[in-house]
């Protein structure tokens, strides 16, 4: 059997969420859109060497890892903006300084706040909840400061005694419960997803970015009508003399649109995943599924397969991708913080900081089954609110998690795209039951083809071997986009990125993904 007849054989079926905006694509109609930008002075170097030349055909011949892809190039929305936005401050100032001296100089650097303040607030929509919170804040400060102006200043019919024995109390329990009650609408809100309006500060994948990633892609539909997978054939032989066919599928998204789909760890432009199938001396032997940089094992017995129209099972295995983050399941699964998924220490810290801040609010509430809550709390683990899960479990008085962590909503309730069959047969979940309407009932555009188109990869075509990332570089790793299917994240002290064991020794990813599983 050839490559991709084998291939075909065993292609997965792939189960998305409900509310998923991004399904695999090819990759030339993204690159298309996609503008490449050096991330250090060798990229810089080498791209002088290359500037005719289309993007394409550019990639497979850089031979630094220095470069990344930028998919949304829009004004206001990227780091371009800032670049104009320091040239024109320093013209400004040079301006005011020739113009008006010192007078001209404070003025422009004003202007150059306030550019910058504007600039900040509309690249992302989250960021405009700031604004009323810090409204909110300044007005209670201004209300928390009025005793001392009325101290300063005695009310000239009012007796001394009755004005602070009396109407001061009434006043500080009045403002005391209207602290709370603006607290709460703050906290579920204004900023309902506070972790991830840090993250997105620091991000150059902000909200905005991945909401214009989706009606990019949405154009793209509009003429490439299918989903898209690379198949790639190895064949191996490990000591004991048995013969392995490794058969890879993988899957290209045009962005992980995590944080916002399903208050995730991250945000990123591209996105690469794959599923594998082990054929032990031609005999299916396990799937392996990629998750969050990591992966996963599912002896073949045990994994979910489709059924054709008689109800016969298939060799097509069914995996359930995660909304948003997109990471492989062998079963529809529904995760509060994945434990497979290490996030960086910002993104931990952000989580714990969310949790402390919301049992304080318990702790110090008028509802007194908060209070109690947040007292048994301490009582029973006093050093535990020092760690970093302290908070993961806890709920507040309308028994909901204080902590409002990522989940992984694998629920396959969405778009099928593979061989069709007795769909109905294969489990789901309901994306409803685990969030909110908004986000279940947001828009998506489905694929009118929901056949999959195979690409075989064995030979290589020039953009595998481009070696830098698949979408913009952020401040934060985890907000940046993910290297090719080859090739690994350069770790610290690397000169050179490294083809990725699954890659390159697919015997290896199975050996440490069996020691995992047992």
């Amino acid at each position: 059997m050839d490559d991709l007849k084998l291939l075909e054989r065993f292609e997965p079926v792939m189960r998305f969420a409900k509310s998923e905006r991004f399904f695999p694509m090819a990759v030339e109609p993204y690159l298309e859109r996609c503008l490449l930008f050096p991330s250090g002075p060798a990229g810089a170097a080498e791209l002088f060497t290359h500037l005719n030349e289309r993007l394409i055909e550019m990639l497979g011949r850089l031979k630094s890892h220095e470069y990344f892809l930028r998919f949304v190039n829009k004004p206001l929305f990227d780091f371009d903006v800032w670049v104009w936005w320091g040239v024109l401050s320093g013209i400004a100032l040079g301006v005011g300084w020739l113009t008006f001296g010192l007078v001209g100089v404070e003025v422009a650097m004003v202007i150059a706040i306030l550019a910058a303040l504007t600039i900040f607030m509309v690249a992302s929509p989250i960021r405009l909840r700031i604004i009323p919170a810090l409204l909110a804040v300044f007005i209670f400060l201004g209300l928390g400061f009025a005793p001392i102006w009325l101290f300063m200043n005695p009310m000239p019919y009012v007796n001394i005694a009755v004005e602070y024995l009396v109407l001061l109390p009434i006043y500080i329990l009045l403002l005391f419960i209207w602290l709370m009650n603006v607290m709460r609408w703050i906290i579920e809100r204004i900023l309902p997803e506070g972790p991830g309006l840090v993250m997105d500060m620091l991000s150059q994948a902000t909200e905005k970015i991945a909401r214009e990633a989706y009606y990019q892609y949405a154009e793209i539909l509009k003429t490439h009508h299918q989903a898209v997978y690379y198949g790639r054939v190895l064949r191996e032989e490990d000591k004991a003399g048995n013969q392995w066919t490794v058969l890879q599928y993988h899957f290209f998204y045009a962005f992980n649109d995590w944080r916002l789909a399903a208050n995730g760890f991250n945000h990123h432009e591209g996105d690469w995943e794959m599923v594998a199938v082990y054929l032990k001396n031609d005999e299916p032997y396990a799937v392996l599924l990629s998750q969050h940089g990591a992966g996963n094992m599912e002896s073949w017995e045990k994994v979910i397969k489709a059924q054709d129209k008689d109800g016969n099972e298939t060799t097509h295995p069914v995996i359930y991708a995660a909304l948003g983050s997109h990471a492989n399941y062998s079963r529809p699964e529904v995760i509060r913080s994945p434990g497979m998924y290490k996030p960086g220490r910002l993104q931990r810290f952000l989580f714990w900081f969310d949790g402390l801040t919301h049992y304080l609010f318990l702790l110090f509430n008028p509802n007194q089954k908060a209070r109690q809550i947040a007292m048994d709390e301490i009582r029973e683990r006093p050093i535990h609110l020092l760690e970093e899960d302290a908070f993961n479990e806890m709920k507040d008085e309308l028994d909901r998690y204080v902590v409002r962590l990522p989940m992984e909503i694998a629920t396959g309730d969405g778009l099928r795209i593979g061989f069709q069959g007795r769909n109905s047969e294969e489990p789901i979940e309901h994306s409803e039951d685990f969030l909110k309407r908004i986000m279940t009932g947001r828009r998506t555009t489905q694929l009118p083809n929901r056949e999959w188109q195979r690409v075989l990869l064995n030979s290589e075509p020039g953009w595998v071997q481009y070696k830098g990332l698949w979408g913009v570089k952020s401040m934060l790793s985890e907000e940046s986009g993910p290297p090719g299917p080859k090739w690994d994240r350069l770790m610290k002290k690397q000169t050179d990125v490294s083809p990725r064991v699954r890659w390159n020794q697919p015997l290896d990813w199975l050996s440490e993904l069996e020691k995992h599983t047992h």
